[in-house]
């Protein structure tokens, strides 16, 4: 009996170390995603995000849909393009873990990774548009006069797994830029 539950032990330990493993060797759109500047051309943007492990939803002109992953979470990506000067906005819709306090904790660091670069980003409760009485966590970057950055955390989207509709998906972050509306 006590073989029985060393063995039983090792084999979980094992497979703990494989889950960890496979989840490391999955790609990682995320550096990709964070260092694409304003201005890069859609065949450019494409090219990188493909080459990161993301997979093209809707190539059009003016917009680009992509799937992968951000940080180890699968994610939804979409740029938007203006017709001439190329990238003027991207945002990552990162898929629930389904387990609210992973969830909690990738946009806390987020949170704090953005309040270190640009200062605090003065977190507010928002009203929740999908839910009545509960609320959504917001924060706004304006690293320059012509860019913002926005993350969103709703932490009743946890309980909506898999994610049927983009807002249903509890971390989101956007960038936009302005210069050229």
């Amino acid at each position: 009996m006590h073989i029985t539950k060393k063995f039983l032990f090792t084999l979980i330990l094992i497979a703990l170390i494989l889950t960890q493993a496979h989840a490391a060797n999955l790609p990682n759109s995320a550096d990709a995603f964070m260092s694409l500047p304003f201005g890069h051309s859609f065949a450019r943007t494409q090219k990188r995000m493909t080459n990161s492990g993301a997979k093209v939803l809707t190539p059009r002109q003016d917009t680009l849909s992509m799937e992968g992953f951000f940080e180890g979470f699968p994610a939804r990506f979409l740029f938007g393009f203006h017709k001439k000067k190329g990238l003027k906005s991207k945002a990552v819709y990162i898929q629930s873990s389904n387990n609210a306090a992973t969830d909690q904790n990738l946009y806390t660091r987020l949170q704090m990774a953005y309040n270190a670069t640009y200062g605090s980003g003065h977190e507010t409760p928002i009203a929740n548009t999908r839910v009545a009485g509960k609320i959504m966590l917001k924060n706004v970057w304006t690293p320059d006069r012509y860019t913002t950055i926005t993350l969103t955390y709703n932490p009743e989207a946890t309980k909506r797994f898999p994610a049927s509709a983009m807002s249903d998906r509890p971390v989101q972050l956007i960038y936009k830029y302005d210069k050229w509306d």
